[in-house]
């Protein structure tokens, strides 16, 4: 055997073994729960909206926070990581920005939500987060 089908062999082996032991992307990551729901503001569905998860425990500083975005219809799914993989199990305080144009092509956005849910400090919304799939009661901004 050659030298180099030796190392070669070796790196294979050694990118191999890092797969299957964990060492990946989800290193150290909190084990997450789909969680759905549905956003509305003055009674009308919120679709950009930014919804943000504040735990109620804080977390290390480098950890992201669970957040989605509300689709047409107002509904969103959290996401913590990646894609739509939920949260971590907890209380959480949500926050809300709903930011749309004034005007067609001028530039210029507002946020429509009102100012109260922009802050996890005057938030209303609290929600529980358990163990499997969730189903959160609807947000109605007013």
């Amino acid at each position: 055997m050659t030298k180099l089908l030796r190392i070669a062999m070796a790196v294979v082996a050694t990118a191999s073994l890092g797969q299957l032991i964990g060492c990946s992307s989800g290193e150290g990551r909190r084990a997450t729960n789909l969680a759905t729901g549905n956003v509305k503001v003055q009674g009308k569905a919120a679709p950009g909206a930014t919804l943000v998860f504040h735990p109620e425990k804080e977390w290390g500083k480098d950890e992201p926070k669970p957040r989605a975005t509300g689709k047409q219809d107002g509904s969103f799914e959290v996401t913590t990581y990646e894609g739509t993989d939920g949260a971590p199990e907890g209380n959480y305080t949500v926050t809300v920005e709903w930011y749309v144009p004034n005007k067609p092509d001028d530039g210029n956005v507002t946020n429509r939500a009102p100012a109260k849910y922009g802050k996890a400090q005057s938030s209303p919304l609290k929600v529980t987060i358990g163990k499997g799939p969730n189903s959160l009661p609807p947000f109605e901004l007013k």
